[in-house]
């Protein structure tokens, strides 16, 4: 017999907030490394803020990635 799964909604709320807390930690590791280099405040927040949404739009391209490689097996 099978288990049931969750809902899909539920599922990708789940996604999106391990998607944006590991951005978060990304952004976070960038800003703190160029503030120890010395460099001036907007240059760290600008940088931070740039891998952030790096992060995040790789994060977003990944299930699509998964699932189109999954269809071609």
């Amino acid at each position: 017999m099978t288990e049931p799964t969750a809902r899909a909604g539920r599922t990708w709320k789940l996604w999106l907030a391990l998607f944006a807390a590991c951005s978060t930690v990304v952004g976070l590791v960038v800003t703190m490394m160029l503030f120890r280099t010395g460099a001036g405040t907007t240059t760290a927040l600008l940088s931070g803020g740039g891998a952030f949404a790096t992060s995040l739009g790789l994060c977003f391209a990944l299930p699509a990635t998964i699932r189109e490689l999954k269809r071609q097996i």
